[in-house]
């Protein structure tokens, strides 16, 4: 568990979420949609990975609640992590051609679109860790 603290990790994790994501949205139209299909399962175990990194930040916000200075970024977090699994779920039914309903496809076009727009809420409301986290691992000059 410590091992994903480590700086480097972190680093890895998030550039894999980034450019995971921005993927996603980039593939979601095409001739080969298996490649959209393929990067949502993968990110399934690297969002699990990057929640994991980040346990003990979750724990302290659930056990202060309100009180927590952090509280409307893990509402912010809670409903970016929503929307992805919403999305995650609806994605299935359709890569495996369970069903025809076009509201999966709907509901599953709204919430990537919806998480795309938090992911970078997300990164903004993060910038000044991401900041010191980069600014840790590059040598000086």
């Amino acid at each position: 568990m410590a091992k994903l603290r480590s700086r480097s990790v972190k680093i890895a994790i998030d550039v894999l979420l980034l450019v995971g994501f921005l993927a996603e949205f980039i593939t979601r139209e095409g001739p080969d949609y298996q490649i959209h299909s393929w990067i949502g399962i993968i990110l399934v175990p690297v969002i699990t990975i990057h929640l994991a990194s980040n346990l003990a930040w979750v724990r302290r916000v659930v056990n202060q609640g309100r009180n927590d200075r952090e509280f409307s970024l893990a509402v912010l977090n809670g409903t970016l992590g929503l929307f992805v699994v919403v999305c995650l779920v609806t994605g299935f039914p359709i890569w495996l051609e369970w069903s025809e309903a076009s509201a999966w496809a709907g509901i599953h076009t709204i919430t990537g679109f919806v998480s795309i727009l938090l992911m970078f809420v997300h990164l903004f409301r993060n910038r000044r860790r991401i900041g010191r986290l980069l600014a840790r691992s590059t040598p000086a000059i």
